[in-house]
């Protein structure tokens, strides 16, 4: 199979520079090009790149314009899935959701502009780097030939606000709600019984205000290369039985049931103790909110591999293909606008501070299933 999604034949290189010559002896678009503030490119019918502005030179790091010709747009951010087929961008499976590649087929299809957001985790110095991009795919004819004039505007301060909206303005603001309703019933009760239960629930709704609190400031932490993490000797059963007992309590475990396979023997490995519950108090999360009442979570952990251990959750859901090609992407949310960010901050705390890999599984026979695979000895690596 040559590609998944869009065509993957290309123009040659004679026919690319033949384009690219076109544009710069065109003074008015050569001006106009370079008078955007944000990256702009001029790409062919096969969506290669014949033309772009300096802002685009100088975002993706090239000097001269030669250096880009005839690639294709993820190709030139580096897109993890821009290489996974022969025929490049836009022929992968993941490209059939891509913002970008959409927006350039479209936008041939109909010959009119198209806008989409674009979502794209590119490759920069060896590590993971994700995009929130704002995407206009408008038509352009010139000498009897169909190009495509291709903006990406840099939304991603845009989509931070959401999310720290969302989390401030509904989750915190939703858990210290419940939080004062809890004591102001103690100032209302004299019943022993009633004072301890309510103490208890205060306690617990504090617990998870605070956790809420301190998830986000670490995420952004991660995002800025600031957090560091303290790896120690862990118990990974005494990590399971906090998470699950601290996610027992959470409203999202209504009706539901969590199934905790017993390890026969201890499991210790070096890792960072807060970093590890909040990935598997996410999963946890997501789990259990991918379920309905009555279905049963169930958790437990693997040792077959040498030198590793597995930790899975399982829910009985099963996620469908064109989510499970975006699920670790930053922003993207299945829960609503402004709701992204739980399966991203899993992978990236995971991956990269705590030398582990996340995996998932999710059809019929198996159902959803997400494995965290970390070393037990991070000296060795």
């Amino acid at each position: 199979m040559d590609t998944y999604f869009a065509p993957a034949e290309r123009a040659s290189q004679a026919a690319v520079v033949h384009d690219y010559n076109l544009f710069t002896g065109f003074g008015q678009v050569n001006e106009l090009i370079n008078a955007l503030p944000f990256i702009a490119a001029v790409l062919n019918e096969q969506r290669q790149v014949v033309y772009g502005n300096k802002p685009l030179l100088e975002a993706m790091g090239f000097k001269r314009f030669e250096d880009i010709l005839g690639l294709r747009p993820g190709e030139l951010i580096n897109c993890v899935h821009a290489r996974e087929m022969p025929g490049g961008c836009g022929t992968a499976e993941a490209c059939r959701v891509c913002g970008a590649v959409n927006a350039i087929q479209d936008c041939l299809k109909s010959n009119k502009k198209i806008v989409n957001e674009c979502r794209i985790t590119a490759t920069v110095d060896l590590n993971p780097f994700s995009y929130d991009f704002e995407v206009t795919a408008s038509p352009f004819q010139y000498q009897q030939q169909r190009f495509i004039v291709l903006s990406f505007e840099d939304i991603s301060d845009e989509k931070r606000r959401q999310v720290l909206e969302r989390l401030f303005f509904h989750d915190i603001i939703n858990t210290a709600g419940g939080l004062r309703g809890f004591i102001d019933f103690l100032k209302l009760t004299d019943d022993p019984s009633e004072r301890l239960e309510y103490t208890n629930i205060a306690s617990r709704l504090s617990e998870t205000l605070i956790e809420e609190i301190l998830s986000q400031r670490q995420l952004l932490e991660a995002e800025r290369g600031e957090l560091t993490a303290t790896m120690l000797d862990v118990d990974i059963a005494e990590i399971l039985q906090e998470v699950v007992h601290q996610i027992e309590h959470h409203q999202v475990s209504k009706g539901k049931t969590i199934k905790s396979e017993e390890i026969h023997q201890p499991v210790v490995i070096q890792t960072d103790a807060v970093l590890l519950k909040r990935v598997l108090l996410n999963l946890l999360k997501n789990a259990l909110e991918a379920s309905t009442k009555g279905e049963q979570v169930m958790l437990g952990v693997k040792t077959d591999k040498p030198g590793m251990i597995q930790i899975w959750i399982k829910n009985q859901s099963v996620i469908p293909r064109d989510i499970q090609l975006q699920i670790f992407q930053r922003s993207f949310s299945t829960k609503g606008v402004s709701r992204g960010i739980g399966t991203y901050s899993i992978k990236m705390f995971t991956e990269q501070y705590l030398g582990g890999k996340v995996s998932f599984v999710s059809n019929e026979k198996d159902k959803t299933v997400f494995t965290v695979a970390l070393p037990i000895d991070r000296s060795s690596q």
